[in-house]
């Protein structure tokens, strides 16, 4: 996770991912760490004029795409399958500042 194929020539959008150890799952881990990850990302000064975050995953992958409800990201649209990192196509999640 965390791929992204669009070019962001303005340093305002940032990919994130998340994978969950199989003992972890179900527990609410994923969403807690993606959540605190944006926050932090929207809010530290490390970051800049940050303004976008971009969750990615491949389209059968259901617990991604719970995590990503979760957290706000919206689904933003369909990327054609990339192999090999990503045989299927994929959802792009995408979660702004001002969300």
């Amino acid at each position: 996770m965390g791929h992204t194929t669009r070019d962001d020539r303005h340093g305002t959008a940032v990919p994130t991912g998340n994978w969950t150890a199989a003992h972890a799952r179900g527990r609410g881990a994923a969403p807690r760490a993606l959540e605190a990850l944006t926050d932090w990302a929207f809010d530290s000064p490390a970051t800049g004029s940050l303004q976008r975050l971009e969750l990615l995953h491949q389209v059968d992958n259901t617990a991604s795409c719970r995590v990503a409800d979760k957290t706000r990201y919206r689904l933003e649209g369909v990327l054609p399958a990339a192999p090999p990192a990503f045989p299927l196509e994929g959802h792009l999640h995408v979660r702004r500042r001002d969300t």
